[in-house]
């Protein structure tokens, strides 16, 4: 375990760079257009050049969700959206340490740690991640749920317990329904990231993988999605506004827009929603 230590204090490191730049950049000044790219569905997120402008930590499971929102907020506010991506984990560390950003998107558990750290003015859930079993169009293996990772000479892909709470749930799952052992002998590939399970899985690498079920949505007919069968605890998206928010007016606005009609409807266009097919029932041997 300790081996992996370094790379998560080398991702802090360079979370807190960004944020250091973000802190020593006037407000007033009119910066250069910066873009992010979504890598799977190759759109690009520019922050507009404005005199206004709010820092946005975003968890990377929420970016594509994100960068839907900010170009509709910089479309009808004028003020700009400076990105900040990373893990969760690393990102709420950053923002302990740097003091600096207006808004936190994310997932649970991570809100509720904001608040316990003292760095929460307020927060509303906006959707849903549920894990789910991704697999190749038309479902070649016939997974039809959790216990079906276990047949022998699949080749698997899950999330890393280590870094992902979806790869904390779903160990659990199995560990609960004693599949753990027989899963961990298929497993090919863990990631940190859910978009990296279903890459592997378009190109052919893997049979079947387990993800957050916003990537259904991301990929569209690239993939298919399986209900695991079992219920998961409730995993809510969270907006949080920054008790060090430099502008709180900006940044209210930027939730308003996420938790309105429209915005909900988004998160629930993009699979940031409950909506997994309904379980048949609970496939506890």
């Amino acid at each position: 375990m300790k081996k992996y230590l370094p790379y998560a204090g080398f991702a802090l490191v360079l979370i807190l760079i960004v944020i250091v730049g973000l802190r020593s950049r006037p407000k007033s000044t009119t910066p250069p257009p910066s873009e992010t790219v979504s890598e799977k569905t190759d759109d690009t997120f520019v922050a507009i050049q404005a005199d206004r402008e709010i820092v946005v930590h975003c968890g990377n499971s929420m970016r594509p969700v994100a960068e839907r929102i900010a170009r509709e907020y910089q479309d009808r506010h004028g003020i700009a959206v400076r990105f900040n991506f990373g893990g969760s984990a690393e990102l709420l560390s950053a923002i302990e340490l740097g003091n600096v950003g207006d808004l936190y998107i994310c997932h649970d558990p991570y809100a509720d740690r904001v608040d316990e750290k003292g760095l929460l003015r307020r927060a509303v859930a906006v959707g849903h991640l549920a894990p789910a079993i991704v697999v190749p169009p038309g479902n070649p293996q016939g997974i039809e749920s959790l216990a079906d990772l276990a047949r022998p000479g699949l080749q698997l892909g899950l999330p890393d317990a280590r870094y992902s709470t979806a790869g904390v749930m779903i160990e659990d799952a199995l560990r609960e329904r004693d599949l753990l052992d027989a899963v961990r002998s298929n497993i090919r590939i863990e990631t940190r990231g859910h978009n990296e399970i279903a890459l592997a899985l378009t190109q052919g690498h893997i049979d079947v993988g387990m993800a957050w079920n916003f990537v259904a949505a991301l990929y569209g007919d690239r993939l298919d999605i399986v209900s695991p069968g079992i219920e998961f605890p409730e995993i809510r998206v969270t907006v949080c506004l920054l008790e060090h928010a430099r502008d709180v007016e900006a940044a209210e606005l930027f939730m308003a827009l996420a938790e309105s009609p429209w915005g909900r409807a988004v998160f629930e266009e993009m699979g940031y929603s409950r909506s997994v097919p309904t379980p048949t029932g609970d496939d506890r041997p």
